[in-house]
């Protein structure tokens, strides 16, 4: 790394230790005596601008996060499939008993604008390892041409972008349901599947209804009356 980036990184990390650290060190230190034992696995986009914890009010130990191109969850049995994922949904459900999985999604999303200009189709059969990943988003593509998701009293976006990024969260939450775990809880009713889109322009968080064809905005709670 070039030098001014190294005293960009290392001013953060000194920030955190001098200002952050001590506030935090007495919850780090029990979740390192105890472990952890989050209640939600949060699946969402390695972009940089999304930031989990900050959007859902979390800290440390509650949230097991996953983070790869394009929040995608491939199908337990796609051609040239990815098991990390897989993996985490897995230990997430099986091991740490997680209560929820989230699937989160957001505006403007790279890895959904790679998909609308065919990044998946290109360099034949055996790809590049971004063109192949994205490969697991080709359900996404189809689902928009037929049955795209849109915002609660809205008619369907006139963006492609807008209305792949919204469909594809809607998608991977189905996606979900193929793995035996996940399968598993759901049925049992000890396991619930949500959606979350974010827009990064007018910071606002999205909740997929249960159908799986509308996002409604959260809204704050309204605090009691004195």
């Amino acid at each position: 790394m070039q030098q001014s980036t190294d005293d960009h990184f290392l001013g953060g990390v000194r920030e955190f230790q001098q200002h952050t650290a001590p506030g935090l060190r007495p919850e780090l230190a029990r979740l390192a005596q105890e472990g952890q034992s989050p209640s939600q696995l949060f699946i969402t986009c390695a972009d940089s601008r999304l930031l989990p914890n900050v959007i859902t009010g979390t800290g440390p130990g509650e949230l097991f996060t996953v983070r790869n191109i394009g929040n995608l969850v491939a199908l337990p049995d796609a051609p040239g499939r990815d098991d990390s994922v897989a993996a985490a949904v897995e230990y997430a459900v099986e091991i740490l008993g997680v209560r929820t999985i989230t699937v989160c999604g957001h505006s403007g999303c790279g890895a959904m604008q790679s998909l609308l200009r065919g990044a998946h189709r290109r360099a034949g059969r055996a790809g590049t390892p971004l063109t192949r990943w994205l490969r697991h988003g080709q359900d996404s593509l189809q689902r928009v041409r037929h049955s795209p998701v849109r915002l609660r009293g809205a008619a369907p976006s006139a963006d492609p972008l807008e209305r792949l990024c919204l469909t594809n969260v809607a998608q991977q939450v189905d996606n979900l349901t193929a793995h035996p775990s996940v399968r598993r809880g759901v049925e049992a009713g000890t396991l619930r599947l949500a959606g979350l889109y974010f827009d990064f322009a007018t910071a606002q968080a999205y909740l997929l209804a249960g159908d799986g064809r509308t996002f409604s905005p959260v809204r704050p709670r309204l605090e009691s009356a004195a």
